[in-house]
Formats: structure tokens, sequence, C-alpha cells
């Protein structure tokens, strides 16, 4: 019986790192080149009193769809679960924050 290699980066763990770096490395992003002379909290005050932090948030976890079928594209299947997880967590978060 043959044994499959061993891919390095394919792990939940390194999945679920990435698929929670990407929305947060996307919303610094969205600020770092949208926003001119403003403070990143003053920043997040203004988007949290519009009612647009989560809307915000929300879209930043799109990205993890491109990472996700990336690594489903290169057969990492146990890191597209990790983003899975992550994106699943992101999910919860932004229900939990609408329920409140």
């Amino acid at each position: 019986m043959q044994r499959k290699k061993r891919k390095p980066l394919d792990s939940p763990a390194i999945g679920f790192l990435v698929g929670f770096l990407i929305p947060v490395l996307v919303f610094f992003g969205v600020f770092w080149f949208g926003e001119k002379g403003v403070s990143f909290e003053n920043y997040v005050k203004n988007l949290w009193h519009l009612q647009a932090l989560v809307k915000l948030g929300s879209l930043c976890v799109f990205a993890n769809l491109l990472v996700f079928m990336g690594f489903i594209r290169l057969k990492y299947d146990q890191s597209a679960r990790g983003v899975l997880g992550a994106t699943i967590l992101y999910a919860l978060a932004v229900l939990i924050s609408r329920a409140f």
C-alpha cells in the first residue's frame, strides 16, 4: 500500500490561521487605502455609529472565498477545512452582533 505524501501547508490549523487573518488584513487595507487623515480609532467609531462596522466586516470575510478555492484547487483539503471553520466563526460573530 502506497502512503500519501504529506503536504507541508495542508493542516486545519494553517487554514484556520489564514482564514482568520485574511479578513483582518482586508479590513486594514480598506482603512489604509480608503481613509486619509483619520485615526483608526475614529474610523472604527464612525463605522460603529453608522452601523456599518458589521457590514464591512462581513464583506471582508468574502476574501476567504478566494483562499478557500485556492486551497481546494491545490488539493489542500485540510487547510480548506480550516478556512471554512474560521469563516463559520466570523458568521457566528456577525449573528451574535446583529442579535444585540
